[in-house]
């Protein structure tokens, strides 16, 4: 992989880098020399993308945090400050899911909510004043397809006819509308702040078969042939569409979403 000049020697932070995509991005902004602090609850899982980043050029170091906590997303903020000086690149990456079909609470809802949109606008606002120091301020949110608003209908991933109880409907009803969330907020955050230079914008993985989220064989095979392209997509290819929208070849292109779905939406 070769050495993106306008790249090289930034500093970025990855939310949610231990494992899955957000280790994928960490390990491709590493390999093109842009410094990571990366973010997760799992100190092991962190440890183990600084182990993939052992022969990059960029240096990562980990910060275990719960990002949907004040005082956690400001001492990431102050980790990429005091480890090298400055923030250019921020990746909101984490994720929480709620695919249960037996209904979901209150506390699903604000648990969900608080991760993956508020936790995105405040960690956006947290590092605000360093990304307006710097000449290539970036911004991007990783959202899903879900986010769209005939991507589950449209495919066969309706939901079904009838709730469970009294818990209204089921499925990943409030995952959905997180992401739906997510590409409002990346919008409304690139009309606020594009007068300080800083670019904001959204990456809608489709299936995405990680670790963290356990894929049966049958069930990849199947999301497989509803693709236009046949197959279902790897981590590696969000990482290298965040590194291009990370880079200087992007510098135009802000309020947009992104989709790296195989042509799942189409």
């Amino acid at each position: 992989m070769s050495i993106d000049e306008s790249l090289t020697g930034r500093v970025a932070i990855v939310t949610g880098g231990g494992s899955g995509i957000g280790r994928a991005i960490t390990v491709e902004l590493a390999n093109v020399g842009v410094n990571c602090v990366i973010a997760g609850s799992r100190e092991s899982e962190l440890d183990d993308t600084l182990h993939c980043t052992d022969d990059a050029p960029g240096t990562v170091v980990a910060v275990p945090s719960d990002v949907s906590t004040y005082h956690e997303r400001h001492k990431l903020v102050a980790s990429a400050l005091a480890s090298f000086g400055g923030l250019d690149i921020l990746v909101n990456n984490v994720g929480v899911t709620a695919t249960t079909h037996s209904g979901h609470s209150p506390e699903v809802w604000r648990r969900v909510f608080a991760t993956q949109v508020a936790a995105t606008f405040f960690l956006a606002q947290a590092a605000i004043p360093a990304l307006r120091k710097s000449s290539q301020g970036r911004i991007v949110n990783i959202g899903a397809v879900y986010g769209s608003p005939a991507a589950n209908k449209d495919k066969g991933e309706a939901l079904p006819e009838d709730s469970a109880g009294d818990g209204g409907p089921t499925g990943g009803v409030v995952y959905s509308a997180t992401k739906s969330a997510i590409l409002q907020l990346t919008r409304e955050l690139s009309n606020a702040i594009g007068s300080w230079g800083i670019t904001v914008n959204s990456v809608s993985p489709g299936m995405i078969p990680v670790d963290a989220i356990p894929t049966a064989q049958e069930s990849n095979r199947r999301l497989a042939e509803m693709m236009p392209l046949g197959r279902v997509g790897r981590p590696s290819e969000i990482a290298s569409v965040v590194r291009f929208i990370a880079g200087g070849g992007s510098s135009y292109m802000t309020g947009s979403e992104i989709r790296v779905d195989g042509g799942w939406a189409a």
